[in-house]
């Protein structure tokens, strides 16, 4: 009877024990298998980088939420190194990167490199850089487009296959981005109207239209190719999918190039007073006020000189002071030059400040605050231009002036700086007009 009870028992007990053995084969089973496909999945990555010819257009975002848009690098990849180049900086630089795994295949740019690193470094006027990844988890990877997403940062990066020496593209996505400057485009899409409206500084494309009886504004940024634009995001228009664009600046035209939107097309135009950016360089004659007796106000002039920037975005105005230089910011899509609050020097440790103020209010200040300023208007005249002044009226702060002011190197307001002045004043009252000599 005890054997037969014992039998029994282990009768009951041995399919527990087969149960709990297969578990244990199938739990290290799985584990191996789940190692070896991330080693797999890493090792075919790794393969696909290495595979493209001249390597590969990065279309790279940065700041939250793509705030600033996307930036055009290219990228060859070897064994152990990367060689970059970006628009910004179109010279290669090599340095060593690695893959790894983390729930997934992971591409790090591990050692510095001048031009990858560039958006992802501080400044002295950056302070936190422009919250740029050089660490991503590899989404997905083919010979045709290999998907990257930020570690820290979380934007996606996109890697299309490059058809020529990376230079070489990177000088037509330059030559591209030069030549777009329209303010707004127009299209449609059946009976649907489309509009687009263009930020080029956080470059950003917003676009209107109506879907079922419903108002959409749909902003996303985009990055510059060498025909012309590519979304971060698709857009779906009643149907149709936006996401690429070639631009021919003859006609002002956006035609889409990706699959299913080729016959659609938006016509660009611009402000009636539109200047076009090489048209600002020149000297000139600044008119403005600078304080009299009992209050009053006395005509003063300075003649001022405007020289381009490398980089087709800015103006440096030279002649105020021969202690600095103003950065006038050209804004593309309104074709006018802006004048706003910066730092022009610094004083031991403090910094100097060309500070934005309302004057015809009672002298209000606005102390560091680069939102603040002045943009030009252009008098319609091209043969004998003239740029009247007019406050950006930024949140409502109006300017009209401009005096030094200094701050410690947290900010905090240490009054007006009067060591340094245009025609011996620290006060620009006024500042009305700018008129081209030639």
């Amino acid at each position: 009877m005890k054997i037969k009870n014992i039998l029994f028992l282990l009768a009951l007990a041995l399919p527990a024990l087969v149960l709990t053995s297969c578990q244990s084969e199938e739990d290290d089973a799985f584990n191996e298998s789940s190692s070896l496909r991330l080693q797999q999945a890493m090792n075919e990555a790794k393969k696909v980088l290495r595979s493209a010819q001249y390597g590969w257009v990065m279309d790279y975002y940065i700041g939250d939420d793509q705030q600033y848009g996307g930036r055009a690098m290219t990228v060859k990849f070897d064994s152990l190194t990367c060689t970059v180049a970006s628009e910004s900086m179109p010279r290669e630089c090599t340095s060593y990167y690695k893959m790894s795994t983390d729930q997934g295949p992971v591409l790090t740019f591990d050692t510095y490199n001048e031009v990858l690193h560039e958006l992802s470094t501080p400044s002295s006027t950056n302070y936190e850089g422009y919250h740029a990844d050089y660490e991503f988890v590899v989404e997905s990877a083919t010979p045709e487009l290999v998907v990257l997403r930020g570690k820290r940062i979380g934007n996606y990066a996109y890697l299309h296959p490059l058809t020529e020496a990376p230079l070489d593209y990177l000088a037509k996505v330059n030559a591209m981005r030069d030549s777009i400057y329209v303010a707004t485009a127009d299209g449609m899409i059946g009976s649907d109207s489309v509009s687009a409206s263009f930020d080029y500084d956080s470059r950003t494309v917003t676009f209107n239209y109506t879907n079922n009886s419903v108002d959409e504004q749909v902003p996303v940024a985009f990055t510059y190719t060498d025909s012309g634009i590519r979304l971060y995001d698709d857009v779906d228009v009643n149907g149709t999918t936006l996401s690429e664009f070639a631009y021919n600046g003859n006609g002002m035209t956006f035609s889409g190039i990706n699959a299913g939107a080729n016959n659609f097309a938006m016509t660009g135009s611009v402000p009636d007073d539109y200047v076009s950016f090489e048209k600002f360089a020149g000297n000139y004659r600044l008119l403005y006020y600078v304080p009299g007796n009992n209050n009053d106000m006395v005509e003063s002039t300075i003649d001022v000189t405007l020289t381009p920037s490398e980089d087709g975005t800015s103006y440096n105005m030279s002649g105020l002071n021969p202690n600095f230089e103003v950065v006038l910011h050209f804004n593309r899509q309104a074709g006018r030059l802006e004048w706003n609050t910066q730092a022009v020097g610094q004083q031991g440790s403090n910094i100097i400040w060309l500070n934005a103020m309302n004057w015809a209010s009672g002298g209000n200040l606005f102390p560091a605050y680069t939102g603040c300023g002045m943009v030009t208007v252009w008098n319609g005249d091209s043969e004998n231009p003239v740029y009247n002044w007019v406050t950006n009226s930024d949140v409502n702060l109006t300017t009209d002036s401009f005096c030094f002011w200094l701050t410690d190197s947290s900010g905090e307001s240490l009054g007006q700086f009067t060591e340094w002045g245009v025609n011996g004043y620290v006060l620009m009252l006024n500042i009305t007009s700018m008129t081209k000599l030639n």
